[in-house]
């Protein structure tokens, strides 16, 4: 059982939480012993335990009881069952990053509690991520400076209505994935004209990146900086041609808005 006070913790500790504190650790903006943290299986406790040298184990209601400030992530699917025996102390801060659960649903279930809605994504784990910050009802300007102080080392925190927090998922939450899915195209699309899987690796990661990077320090609409790209008639205009007839931009508007779908059922189930 988890006694132990501390700054932090974690219940569900999975992917998106192992990135995050990863970089609280690594920055020192927190270190291991202010950390405490539950998983669903003794097993998991134990390998998060060790991986990051914290408290982890199986009493979600120890977490909750010997930490200042608590960060839900467990998956939205097993909220109801997590949460329906866990009681908060009064003014207790809460931070959760549950795709598709509004905080009020959430400070229905922890009454009592200072809830606060976040959506980062994957690069938060190298300090580069974007981070949706949503308070509820609840929170007072205290937790939302509080928060804001914890969210500096992992990226750019931005302030998003909760209206919008889908949307914001959709694109920057999910975004990563869309884009190693594109490094994987290009990979093996330069594979299938002969390079080799290192080669053709390396070029669609590095371009990507190179582009990005670009993108960022041009300030310029990206419509603008692809024109600089294409000459009239050349490769560049015949490899984009075949995007525009599949319907790439189609696609992708048709991807984000099948991501803002499946969170409004989340919210539901």
């Amino acid at each position: 059982m988890i006694t132990a006070p501390a700054k932090l913790g974690i219940i569900g500790c999975g992917k998106m939480a192992s990135a995050m504190l990863a970089r609280w650790l690594e920055t020192a903006t927190l270190h291991p012993d202010e950390v405490l943290a539950c998983t669903g299986r003794e097993a998991s406790a134990l390998a998060v335990g060790k991986a990051f040298g914290i408290a982890c184990g199986t009493d979600a209601q120890a977490v909750v009881d010997g930490a200042e400030t608590v960060l839900l992530a467990v998956k939205p699917q097993l909220r109801a069952g997590v949460l329906a025996e866990l009681r908060p102390r009064p003014g207790q801060r809460w931070l959760s990053v549950l795709a598709g659960v509004p905080t009020a649903t959430l400070e229905a279930m922890l009454p009592g509690a200072h809830v606060l809605r976040l959506m980062p994504n994957t690069p938060v784990r190298l300090g580069r991520g974007l981070i949706a910050l949503t308070p509820g009802d609840s929170a007072r300007q205290g937790d939302i400076s509080a928060t804001r102080v914890l969210l500096a080392p992992l990226g750019s925190v931005i302030d998003v209505a909760e209206q919008h927090v889908d949307a914001f998922t959709a694109v920057a939450g999910s975004g990563p994935a869309y884009v190693f899915l594109f490094i994987e195209a290009l990979t093996h699309a330069g594979m299938a004209q002969g390079l080799a899987p290192k080669v053709a690796a390396q070029l669609a990661l590095e371009t990507l990146l190179g582009s990005g990077f670009l993108a960022q320090e041009a300030g310029r609409p990206p419509a603008e900086l692809r024109a600089e790209v294409t000459s009239k008639g050349g490769m560049t205009q015949a490899a984009l041609n075949v995007f525009t007839e599949r319907g790439w931009s189609e696609t992708v508007t048709d991807a984000v808005a099948a991501a803002v779908a499946r969170a409004a059922e989340l919210a539901v189930g």
